[in-house]
């Protein structure tokens, strides 16, 4: 690839923009954390018959194959970025285009529009700043998923796309079958996986989830990320959920299991609000009518655990086989280790530390 990053990132602003006489890219830079895909924050001032504009951008990239972890589409990410801001009420940024060619970035990439509003949602909870927000804030933010979970997948999907993003077998003919193909690829991945001993508490979770299946709810888009550390706010309200790339057709309990788990992993406190409201699970199911209970939702931490665990652990497998040298696949690791023993707990293994 010839030309650097941020001269192809004015490129592609340029013709996204065909009236700008000029693009200049300005402050361009990596933005830390995450390891799924590589973004960068920049400005983009557009010139236009004598007058400019300042646009506030991030450049969302996907890694090398050899180092991505999911394998996921940044076409199908606009796409539905896109769809939600246009036939919903749910907040997200503007995806302004996609590349897929990979020798214009290296890798297929988009440009997003960088949304106003704080990302250190930490600042909501323990006394922090913005403490006194937080139940306004998470209040929306439950509304925001009701939405989402709601809406028309015929709507939000239009062609499918969704129904197996990760081209494993997934199959969302009605609820059963959906939950019944996840275990399959569950299953089928194990014999791949399988490196240690230790595993196999990954095949003991997937055979529990298989066997103690909960009672069904209508299908849904499904956010796949919905965690704390995947929304902005200000004012009382969420400017924008972020981070769609692992949306899919699921069911919505989902991400309510990743948001209780990664809401304990994050020291922050989101299923306790709105507290006028009872917490957020009891808000939810004041606006759904769905009743999900406390049980459901441990059955989805260890559904949404598994779901991760496979892509995860075989990219490990490929490091420690030697088919990769990536540093990234090494350090995961150091996440997965202790995350067995964590599966262990919540198949509720004895003499297990809490």
């Amino acid at each position: 690839m010839g030309a650097r990053l941020d001269e192809q990132a004015a490129a592609m602003v340029t013709a996204l923009h065909p009236d700008a006489e000029q693009v200049d890219v300005v402050d361009f830079g990596p933005i830390p954390g995450g390891f799924s895909r590589e973004t960068y924050c920049f400005d983009a001032i557009i010139h236009t018959a004598g007058a400019e504009e300042r646009h506030p951008l991030i450049l969302r990239k996907d890694p090398p194959a050899s180092v991505a972890i999911l394998h996921t589409s940044r076409a199908v990410e606009h796409d539905l970025i896109e769809t939600i801001r246009l036939n919903t009420n749910v907040p997200v940024t503007q995806s302004l285009g996609h590349e897929m060619d990979p020798d214009v970035f290296g890798e297929p990439a988009m440009i997003i529009r960088r949304a106003d509003g704080n990302s250190h949602t930490s600042d909501l909870f323990h006394d922090g700043p913005d403490s006194d927000q937080v139940d306004d804030v998470v209040r929306h933010l439950c509304e925001s998923l009701v939405e989402l979970h709601q809406s028309d997948i015929a709507t939000l999907d239009p062609a499918g796309v969704l129904d197996d993003p990760r081209g494993v077998g997934i199959d969302v003919t009605d609820w059963d079958s959906y939950m019944d193909s996840t275990f399959e690829y569950y299953l089928s991945s194990y014999h791949g996986l399988n490196r240690d001993p230790m595993l196999c508490i990954l095949l003991d979770a997937f055979l529990t989830l298989r066997r103690t299946k909960p009672r069904p709810l209508p299908l849904s888009v499904v956010h796949g990320d919905f965690n704390p550390a995947n929304f902005l706010y200000a004012d009382g309200k969420v400017t924008a959920l972020i981070d769609w790339e692992n949306a899919r057709i699921g069911d919505p309990r989902e991400d309510l299991g990743w948001m209780a788990m990664m809401d304990t992993l994050s020291n922050t406190n989101i299923m306790s609000h709105p507290a006028d409201e009872g917490g957020f699970l009891a808000y939810y199911n004041k606006l759904t009518g769905y009743e999900i209970t406390e049980a459901e939702i441990g059955y989805f931490i260890l559904f949404g655990s598994a779901n991760i665990a496979v892509p995860v652990n075989e990219a490990i497998k490929r490091r420690v086989d030697g088919e990769s040298r990536e540093l990234v696949h090494l350090y995961m690791i150091q996440s997965s280790a202790p995350a067995l023993p964590g599966i262990g707990r919540l198949l509720g293994y004895p003499g297990v530390p809490a």
